[in-house]
């Protein structure tokens, strides 16, 4: 069955994550530099922007990678509203002014240290001020989060045993006996207000820049991973819904087979969920997490869609991912419990990587907008669906994505004869430099026919295979790019501008 495209017309965005946003602080935050971003990008004719998971990232770094797959990333708090409503002592609003350099990339554990002790500070001074004038919105906030609590129980136990995961707590807790989890509250009562209040701050500050960006036309496309840490808050509260032995522990793992990126595939070492199980309550887990994300974002994209489909589980203890087998997922079942609860269908199938017949019977019969990425379809011999040829309108196209190298790397890395097919299939003038190849990339793809057309910042930018955000299978270094400082000229503004308008996207 058809549906119409949930986008509201022919548009065309940025892929950018607020921890790549420059600014003052070791890490990119949801004050000025974020409100100066969202101008940026109307002034460009923009109508999408698109984020990464929202998430509280942890020590892991990855936002794919929560301990609290609900609660927000504290870390991109903006210290200096805090501190201008009256909760850093004196040293700390110094500090919330700090001159300390711009890093890129950004180093994650030196801002944890420095940042971890001001936000704690800050949310004393909130809790000991019954008046303060966000009160009454905390409140709310608080009586509102049906995730909050097991959240922030959760990161309270975890500084209280750190290193611990919770399979390994004593046995009562582990297996959530009521008297040992409220005992466990009481001991930990203040720290679990502490981040209650955080994530009340992340929430303020975020729905402050999403509010601005809805008012300037633009839509938030957000990022829902398909699963979870399997040291998280979402496991330890819901572990029935999990694929685990009697401790707790994995029995199978979430991964994929060998494919672009990876010649023995990857293991991702996620829990896979017991579907049939989900099944039974309208998958009612499933729905409150998109809830969640559609509090945060107006579309999301459910990441690894093809998992609904049928998903690669491999045995626990497998060093790769070869051996794994494709096991039915829970398909129309699902989609159609997110139709009863969301009517819309806001969500973009994240459709890349091993498909077969099955994915895309599933994506079209329910018409979701599904994915295409040029660095896919530019040096094949024989053209594919993200040529640009053959990209279709419900789709969004992009030069890459976060999983892909920079445009400018990719390009330079082909051989002589990928780039002759490149340049056939965008028509392309010869030997042209890499920076105005990558420009003519990006306008091939907004003139493909999808629906909406998005290019990573570091694109637009031309840069090189440094701001790479991720490379996908690698476990460190990482999610740490951050924008050059004023790098948001009037001129990229325009270029864009123009490529939109030449695109009949503006």
């Amino acid at each position: 069955m058809a549906r119409r495209s949930p986008f509201p017309r022919r548009t065309f965005g940025v892929l950018l994550h607020p921890t790549s946003l420059a600014g003052p602080e070791p890490i990119g935050t949801l004050g000025a530099e974020a409100h100066e971003w969202v101008d940026w990008l109307a002034s460009t004719g923009a109508g999408l922007w698109q984020v990464l998971p929202l998430t509280y990232t942890g020590d892991e770094d990855s936002p794919y990678f929560s301990p609290a797959s609900f609660a927000g990333n504290p870390w991109l708090i903006d210290l200096r509203e805090l501190a201008a409503a009256g909760l850093l002592a004196d040293d700390d609003r110094g500090a919330a002014r700090v001159d300390t350099p711009i890093d890129t990339p950004v180093d994650f554990s030196a801002m944890r240290a420095w940042k971890r002790p001001r936000l704690h500070r800050a949310a004393a001074a909130f809790l000991a001020d019954r008046t303060h004038p966000w009160r009454d919105d905390y409140d709310r906030f608080v009586a509102e989060s049906d995730w909050l609590a097991d959240a922030c129980h959760f990161v309270a136990r975890k500084e209280a045993e750190p290193g611990r995961p919770w399979w390994e707590w004593d046995e009562p807790l582990r297996r959530r006996r009521p008297a040992a989890v409220a005992s466990s509250r009481r001991e930990l009562a203040d720290v679990i207000e502490r981040e209650q209040a955080l994530q009340y701050f992340v929430d303020r500050q975020w729905r402050r820049v999403r509010s601005q960006a809805n008012a300037a036309g633009i839509a938030i496309l957000g990022d829902v991973p398909i699963y979870v840490a399997p040291d998280s808050a979402d496991v330890w509260a819901h572990q029935e819904l999990f694929e685990l032995d009697g401790d707790g522990r994995l029995v199978v793992q979430a991964g994929v087979p060998p494919d672009y990126f990876s010649e023995t595939g990857q293991l991702w070492g996620n829990p896979i969920y017991r579907w049939d199980v989900m099944a039974a309550d309208g998958f009612d887990w499933w729905m409150r997490r998109l809830r969640r994300a559609l509090d945060q974002a107006d579309l999301v994209r459910i990441d690894h869609f093809r998992a609904l489909s049928a998903y690669w589980a491999v045995p626990v203890d497998d060093d790769t991912a070869i051996d794994g087998e494709w096991v039915v997922g829970p398909g129309q079942a699902f989609v159609d419990a997110v139709r009863a609860a969301f009517p819309d269908l806001p969500i973009v199938a994240e459709d890349l990587g091993d498909l077969d017949d099955a994915v895309h019977r599933l994506r079209d019969r329910n018409g979701l907008v599904g994915m295409r990425v040029l660095q896919f379809g530019l040096t094949d011999r024989e053209p594919n669906e993200h040529h640009p040829d053959e990209i279709v309108e419900r789709s969004i196209v992009y030069t890459g994505t976060h999983d892909n190298d920079t445009l400018a790397s990719w390009w330079d890395g082909l051989t002589r004869s990928q780039r002759a097919r490149a340049r056939a299939a965008t028509d392309m003038p010869p030997r042209i430099r890499t920076r105005r190849a990558v420009h003519h990339i990006v306008g091939v793809a907004m003139r493909t026919p999808a629906v909406a057309a998005v290019v990573p910042l570091q694109d637009l930018l031309a840069l090189g295979g440094d701001a790479r955000m991720n490379t996908p299978g690698t476990s460190t270094g990482n999610w740490r790019w951050r924008m050059p400082a004023g790098c948001l000229t009037p001129g990229l503004a325009a270029d864009l501008a123009a490529l939109g308008v030449r695109g009949e996207r503006a």
